[in-house]
């Protein structure tokens, strides 16, 4: 098998669900006075998974288990979820439901109990609603952990849905949600990204181009102009707390070093289309899965390229996919007081953009 150039495959569809054998639960709350949610990754057994962290403000829980250096079983889950530290508190509940249906680390002497392995990052999403501050809770973990269970291949994978349903951008002058695109690679390779667009950054240059006009450009796809997107007040990004979450997946055979550096290199395509990225106020956080469906080839060269572009192409799912999620964002009744979406502010380019292949 030889690996080549990333040729665009279709970059919304069912997104990272075209991967083989990876299932995905929402659960949350979209009213008026609470707009939180949590989102429930499961790779299929025998995959390998990764992480990298950066940004001055990450929120996240059991990132350490799938470090290269530890023992190499994978996760049962990864946990993308609304509430900042508080809303770890789903982890708990998704990791119950998965004891109970027996997914998990097999407990040494121990037949029949199981320890879920669940990694998991939050956005900061609290008071996007008018009511009290409320993160998601355990309850709703469970719930989006049982959906993934049960219905596994029929989760949206786009839009204001489960940790996409308060996410915003810019400073919050927009409204975000959950974006996923994909590409397949001429090795044969399928590479796809989910991502919750919460940055402070924005996605619109002051020219009226995109950051990732480049990428777009590339790929030969030709969207209008934005228009001027709203500017945060200074005060805005002083007291703004945001995070770009990222699940990157392959159905490669990757190790533990090479599915880990398939997640830093993911942290590109959060550059590439946010800008500023990675800030103080940022915690971006990208988890990778490889399934291992498809082997790297054999010969040592073909098989750095294949890897190199296996990453490459991670980088610009992900950039696509922050832009799919601004895109996605549903429209809420003027009386609720959010900020206003891409689609209400460019219609024209969220048409466009929503019409690519």
């Amino acid at each position: 098998m030889t690996s080549g150039p990333v040729t665009p495959g279709p970059v919304r569809g069912r997104g990272v669900l075209e991967i083989d054998g990876i299932g995905l639960g929402h659960a949350g709350c979209l009213t008026r006075s609470r707009l939180t949610g949590v989102t429930v990754l499961l790779p299929p057994a025998g995959s390998t998974v990764g992480v990298d962290v950066r940004g001055g403000g990450p929120a996240t829980h059991e990132t350490d288990v799938i470090a290269p250096s530890t023992h190499a079983y994978g996760a049962d889950a990864i946990v993308l979820t609304g509430g900042s530290a508080i809303g770890l508190r789903s982890v708990a509940g998704v990791s119950e439901t998965l004891a109970e249906a027996g997914r998990g680390f097999p407990a040494p002497g121990l037949p029949g109990t199981a320890i879920p392995l669940v990694p998991g990052a939050a956005i900061y999403d609290l008071g996007r609603g008018d009511g009290p501050v409320a993160a998601p809770t355990a309850a709703e973990g469970a719930a989006a952990a049982g959906m993934a269970l049960s219905e596994p291949r029929t989760a949206a994978v786009r839009g204001s849905v489960g940790v996409g349903l308060g996410a915003r951008a810019g400073g919050q002058t927009l409204r975000s949600s959950l974006g996923s695109a994909l590409m397949h690679l001429p090795g044969g390779y399928t590479v796809a990204a989910l991502v919750a667009a919460n940055p402070l950054g924005t996605i619109g240059t002051p020219g009226g181009t995109l950051w990732a006009g480049p990428l777009l450009e590339e790929l030969g796809w030709d969207v209008p102009p934005l228009p001027g997107l709203p500017v945060a007040a200074t005060a805005a990004f002083a007291s703004a707390k945001n995070t770009t979450l990222a699940v990157v997946a392959t159905d490669a055979r990757l190790d533990s070093a090479q599915v880990t550096g398939l997640a830093a290199g993911g942290h590109a395509g959060i550059s590439r289309a946010v800008r500023p990225s990675h800030t103080l106020f940022d915690g971006d956080t990208v988890f990778s899965v490889a399934t291992g469906g498809i082997p790297l080839p054999v010969d040592p060269a073909e098989a750095t390229s294949a890897l190199v572009s296996i990453t490459a192409a991670g980088a610009d799912v992900i950039a696509l996919a922050v832009i799919d999620a601004l895109v996605s964002a549903a429209p809420f009744d003027p009386s609720w007081g959010q900020p206003p979406t891409l689609t209400d502010i460019a219609p024209d380019f969220a048409r466009s953009f929503s019409a690519l292949p």
